[in-house]
């Protein structure tokens, strides 16, 4: 738990920031910007489970797949988490919105990682 959350962290730093910076910087909706950010989160969160929080041996054809449904149900979860939160709730996106999704999301997709992708 405390590897896949030191992943979590790094990934996390690598999404919130990509995100921030395409809405502060260059104007970028919140939706578009947490978007890329997630992205921008994704290969270092899959590289750092692999090798690190689960330390697998298995197939990158066989795990890849399942990882990026997992990473799809959180960019699900995320996005409109945003657009709830943003657009519906009023929210702020960087004081509000993207701290609550950073919190909440990973917890399901620890649940997925540890029980079907990495298992």
């Amino acid at each position: 738990m405390v590897r896949y959350g030191l992943v979590g962290v790094v990934a996390s730093i690598v999404h919130a920031s990509v995100g921030l910076l395409l809405h502060n910087f260059s104007g970028l909706e919140p939706f578009w910007a947490h978007a890329c950010g997630f992205f921008g989160g994704l290969f270092t969160a899959y590289l750092g489970h692999y090798h690190y929080s689960f330390k697998d041996q298995g197939s990158h054809k066989e795990r890849f797949p399942k990882f990026f449904i997992t990473a799809l149900t959180g960019f699900t979860l995320h996005q409109s988490g945003v657009y709830i939160l943003v657009n519906h709730l009023r929210f702020d996106y960087s004081t509000q919105a993207l701290p609550t999704l950073m919190v909440c999301v990973p917890l399901v997709t620890f649940l997925m990682s540890k029980f079907w992708v990495f298992r």
